[in-house]
């Protein structure tokens, strides 16, 4: 194991939830962007969020929407991408702490992106894949959201000899002003390629490696001044804190810039914006393990003497001390007798949250997993609680919908009010499209689920009769089991009404209850009873008959038939998934619940697919008489089913509407009109209208002369609280006077409103009704208009 430099403990990973709430994805953009590598902000309270794309734009997402026009295009700066799968491009993004002052900092911002190297492909032992450079630019002078791409200053640049482990992380030290730079080992693996320290195309085992090498910028955390002019070729300065300056070692020509080393590719990182402001840098593991560490100047983190806590290479040349991980996990199928909970390939670095829309998970490390394999998206998300001071709890998040989450993951990013986003995308190659072309990018913004419970009544249900196949009971008492001195028995049918779940629920638990009245003959006793999906509609009957129930009309369920007259069950006795979905062990008359995970399986798909609600056959034991009855959905004590679920994360009337016709994101000019229909999509939002469909604006917007006023009826929404709504005069169309405000949904004022009512087209909508008086000036000229704008 590693020595501690740092006083913290590994702990064993765990699956209890208890310190972290159940969360939700919402989706913020989707299809906007291809393989996102960075989500950040500028720090200038503008609410904007930058996306950098892996291949070379830098997108802005600015009131829900990404914005058409790239804040900056470095597409034909970069490599040319690797066929199926590459780790180089667009990788990193920071702003200036004083981007929006007025200071030397000002309209700054920096780039980490992989180019082609003057040097390539360089001598076999020391080859030459690709160049690292970290680059400075400005905003543009008239536009925010532009950057002035003839502004680049590179300030460092260094080759490497393979094309994968590059880091790429950028950020600002929040105590120092200090830019911080992550940097892979130099790619291929163990650091023992060539290109890398002591290394060769025999990998002899032994080498230093790059990440060891303190005379290399690979494998390592580097800390510059962006503004300062000592560092070699005078683009940026060395702090005069940093571990190499303050320790010179003899003989060594070190290179100064190094903040921390002994990293193989530590995959985004970040500084807590609270608390002590630590660095939380997770590292990428060779073939077994992946890491979190606390950074600490001067920190050898070990590779490739270790990967996570465990031995790798033990001949490599000790350098130590080495600092240990705060905690670790395995690769699927690597846990062994490690304790550590195998959950993906690849770690990739989250943040501390410190938001304030979810308390509960103030202080703790949001961060996941890339996937849990290359194949197939499936990335994990995982969170870090500090249980005590130095020891850490490592978590799989209880996730709405499940954890994989059926995407890679290779970002996670934080907004301005410290609210956490996770970056993902579903195609292996980074700038690979769906199948419609669409980029299969995705900003999701992690939120917390609130759970809800619903009880649901059954709306049909049924018994059939193995020994008289020609009944069926559909009013009377529910029959399942075997009867007692009789080769008959029974089975019932029951199916819920699920209309009470809104669309998009996720159900979290799913439970059956069922009154048992009475039991067979002669003692009763327990049996397991089971409940099964049914794979085929049936009919329910309408007789009123008890007991041995009463002939079986068309339409009825019976033993033979699904739809007694219609069609018939493919075996006898019901079409029904031989697997039970739950038991329970059912005895003397009282009420009895089935509860299990395959109910819940069973209901989401009703919810997905609500053609096959098919319900469930309820079985007895059908070896040993069990007969039971059970009372039917005629009577108060019906069967009922309860649901606990999570709904969709809410959205704003505006997010409701865009999703309805355009995808996450998507940006809508307010002045388009892709119809062509003459209105405005604002207007279409604020009149609850299809923007895809052209539409007649007399309908929404009327005008009636008289010859002493002009009554004007206008159609509002008040669910639309972003908007104003405005209608205004004008003599000359130079000056407007507002005569009717509705603002932020409340009800219209103004000297011409006169009333405010149903809407016949639209029972959400409200239909106002304006009345302008004419005077001799205005019965010559006058203009009227509606407008709207947002808040």
């Amino acid at each position: 194991m590693k020595t501690v430099l740092l006083a913290a403990s590994l702990l064993t990973a765990t699956t209890s939830f208890a310190a972290f709430p159940t969360l939700q994805l919402k989706p913020v953009a989707v299809g906007q962007f291809n393989s996102p590598t960075t989500v950040t902000h500028a720090g200038d309270g503008s609410g904007r969020l930058f996306i950098t794309d892996q291949r070379g734009k830098i997108h802005i997402l600015e009131d829900g929407a990404v914005l058409p026009a790239p804040f900056l295009d470095l597409s034909a700066k970069l490599v040319t991408e690797q066929a199926g799968f590459d780790e180089r491009g667009l990788l990193g993004l920071a702003f200036h702490p004083g981007y929006s002052g007025e200071g030397p900092g000002a309209g700054r911002f920096y780039v980490f992106y992989s180019a082609p190297s003057p040097d390539s492909p360089g001598p076999a032992n020391n080859p030459v894949n690709c160049r690292s450079v970290i680059a400075e630019y400005r905003v543009s002078a008239s536009n925010p959201n532009l950057a002035d791409p003839l502004t680049e200053r590179v300030l460092l640049s260094f080759n490497k000899p393979q094309f994968n482990h590059n880091g790429g992380e950028l950020a600002f030290g929040p105590d120092d002003g200090f830019l911080y730079i992550s940097t892979g080992d130099g790619g291929s693996s163990n650091d023992d390629d060539v290109g890398h320290t002591g290394g060769s195309s025999s990998r002899p085992p032994g080498a230093l490696g790059n990440a060891q090498d303190v005379t290399r910028l690979l494998g390592k955390l580097l800390r510059i001044d962006p503004l300062g002019t000592d560092g070699p070729g005078g683009q940026y300065g060395i702090p005069a804190s940093n571990p190499f300056v303050l320790a010179d070692i003899p003989a060594v020509d070190e290179r100064k810039e190094i903040y921390a080393y002994g990293l193989r590719n530590p995959w985004r990182f970040s500084f807590d914006s609270g608390g002590a402001h630590r660095m939380f840098l997770p590292d990428v593991g060779q073939g077994k393990f992946e890491e979190v560490n606390l950074l600490v100047a001067g920190g050898n983190y070990g590779w490739s003497r270790f990967e996570g806590p465990f031995d790798f290479d033990v001949t490599t040349p000790s350098t130590g001390p080495y600092v240990t991980p705060i905690a670790a996990y395995a690769h699927p199928g690597q846990a062994g007798s490690t304790g550590l909970l195998p959950i993906g390939l690849s770690i990739t670095g989250g943040h501390v949250y410190r938001g304030s829309e979810m308390p509960s998970l103030d202080g703790k490390y949001i961060f996941g997993d890339w996937s849990t394999s290359f194949g197939s998206p499936a990335g994990t998300l995982l969170g870090l609680e500090e249980t005590t001071p130095g020891n850490f709890t490592l978590s799989k998040l209880d996730i709405v919908g499940g954890n994989p989450i059926g995407r890679y993951i290779p970002a996670f990013g934080i907004d301005e009010a410290g609210e956490v986003y996770v970056a993902t995308r579903t195609m292996l190659a980074p700038s690979a499209t769906l199948s419609d072309g669409t980029p299969s990018g995705q900003l999701f913004k992690l939120v917390e689920a609130e759970v809800e419970n619903l009880q649901l009544p059954a709306d049909r249900d049924n018994s059939i009769y193995s020994e008289r196949t020609e009944n069926s009971n559909g009013q009377g008492d529910l029959f399942a089991g075997l009867i007692a001195n009789f080769s008959g028995m029974r089975r019932a049918l029951i199916r819920f009404d699920l209309s009470g779940l809104p669309p998009g629920s996720s159900v979290a638990t799913a439970a059956v209850t069922i009154e048992v009245n009475k039991v067979g003959t002669p003692t009763g006793g327990n049996f397991d009873f089971t409940l099964h999906r049914l794979t085929r509609d049936w009919g329910e009957g309408n007789s009123s008959g008890t007991g041995t129930g009463a002939p079986a009309a068309a339409g009825e369920a019976t033993w033979l038939q699904s739809a007694f007259g219609s069609q018939s069950w493919t075996t006898a006795g019901g079409d029904f998934v031989a697997a039970a979905s739950a038991t329970a062990s059912v005895g003397a008359p009282d009420f009895y619940t089935w509860s299990s995970p395959g109910l819940v399986t069973d209901v989401q798909g009703w919810l997905s697919q609500p053609a096959t609600r098919f319900g469930w056959i309820l079985r007895g034991n059908e070896v040993t008489p069990s007969a039971k009855v059970f009372t039917s959905r005629h009577s108060a004590n019906g069967p009922v089913l309860t649901v606990s679920y999570y709904t969709p994360p809410a959205l704003t009337r505006r997010e409701a509407w865009e999703r309805q016709f355009f995808k996450p994101g998507q940006f809508i000019d307010p002045d388009g009109d892709a119809d062509a229909d003459r209105i405005a999509a604002l207007l279409e939002y604020g009149w609850d209208l299809d923007p895809t469909l052209r539409q007649d604006l007399s309908a929404f917007l009327q005008i009636t002369l008289s010859p002493s006023s002009a009554a004007v009826a206008f159609r509002r929404d008040p669910r639309a609280v972003d908007l104003e709504y405005r209608l205004e005069t004008s003599p000359d169309l130079a000056v407007w006077t507002p005569v009717v405000t509705s603002t932020a949904g409340a009800l219209p004022t103004g000297p011409a409103y006169v009333s405010e009512g149903a809407d016949p087209l639209n029972a959400a909508t409200r239909r106002v009704v304006a009345s302008i008086p004419l005077t001799p000036a205005s019965q010559k000229a006058l203009f009227v208009r509606l407008s709207m704008r947002r808040l």
